[in-house]
């Protein structure tokens, strides 16, 4: 991850954006932003939700370095209107149950006052929810699945990019092995001890926080590391994760998801290794099988590669045909 040249704010540039609280926690707004691509003629435009990654505790809507190029690009290209969202970052009081809580939130308040929301902000322009691209990369990935697994008849198609299905996954309960890269290749020397990242929870934890940068990874990464992820922020206070909290238990219980699905993933993945894709792939065909699932695998890639232009370019078109196709028809 350490050669990607990350996207700064002129990523927006295209973009009229405006901001909309959709609910408070302690006083604290968390909002969702809108992007509407400039020059955008008035009418009924595909929609665009984009939920941010950033290991469970950092980024927000318009965090540029977690926002994908490509997302951006398909707005551009199709005259689509993206919504992208906030949520409580972890470490919180009921760990993943918050954020999960917020995204429903959020999702209910996207079609049920957003409409009104955008008439007041850019007149004349409207939402087609028959035509919804829900995309997310990372954590982000494990949210737009859960969502997707929510609302199967409300997504068009879902886009992953080396998402977190698998919250169970024995790197995130108990650490890489013995061997095996740091987590996100980070330096051993700047990853934080075991007892600094706990001081880190304790504190962060009475705080309610939906925006963060870069200065916040070292945390979770130390908490990957010395794995206590699961058990000090996924996990807390007597919330465990349940079926409801992990996407492969909900399929085998018999949520579905959009018709289509396309995922991408980095064989070299040193935080959320490829089996977790694979178990996911390989579960749909089997458990859901009228889900068109499109699975590219980059070989020799780790996590974020396709924040590099050159990395990215060899999966671009068929991707984008194959997502383009199962949104708009």
């Amino acid at each position: 991850m350490s050669n990607i040249n990350w996207p700064d704010d002129s990523a927006f540039a295209p973009f009229d954006v405006f901001e909309e609280t959709y609910k408070t926690i302690s006083s604290h707004d968390i909002i969702a932003a809108v992007l509407i691509p400039r020059g955008l003629k008035q009418a009924v435009h595909p929609v665009i939700v984009n939920i941010h990654g950033g290991f469970f505790a950092t980024g927000h809507s318009l965090f540029a370095p977690f926002f994908s190029p490509w997302l951006l690009k398909l707005a551009i290209d199709h005259g689509a209107i993206i919504i992208s969202a906030d949520y409580r970052l972890l470490p919180t009081p009921n760990g993943i149950a918050d954020q999960l809580e917020d995204l429903e939130d959020f999702w209910q308040w996207s079609r049920a006052e957003l409409p009104s929301v955008l008439e007041r902000h850019a007149p004349g322009q409207l939402l087609d929810y028959s035509k919804v691209l829900l995309a997310g990369g990372s954590a982000g990935g494990y949210y737009t699945t859960q969502l997707a697994l929510s609302h199967p008849n409300e997504v068009s198609v879902l886009a992953l990019a080396y998402p977190a299905v698998d919250l169970k996954d024995d790197v995130f309960v108990h650490g890489p092995p013995v061997g095996a890269p740091t987590v996100l290749c980070f330096p051993a020397e700047q990853i934080p001890s075991k007892e600094d990242a706990l001081v880190w929870v304790e504190k962060r934890r009475k705080t309610v926080a939906s925006k963060g940068g870069f200065e916040i990874t070292p945390f979770p990464v130390a908490l990957t590391q010395h794995g206590i992820l699961t058990s000090q922020m996924l996990e807390y206070d007597g919330v465990k994760l349940a079926t409801e909290h992990l996407p492969l238990e909900r399929i085998r219980a018999g949520a579905t998801l959009p018709k289509a699905v396309w995922i991408i993933h980095g064989d070299d993945d040193s935080v959320v290794y490829l089996r977790q894709s694979e178990a996911f792939v390989d579960l749909i065909k089997k458990e859901i099988p009228t889900t068109a699932v499109r699975f590219d695998v980059a070989a020799g890639h780790d996590h974020a590669f396709d924040f590099e232009p050159s990395f990215w370019e060899p999966f671009a078109a068929p991707a984008m045909d194959f997502v383009t196709k199962g949104w708009l028809g």
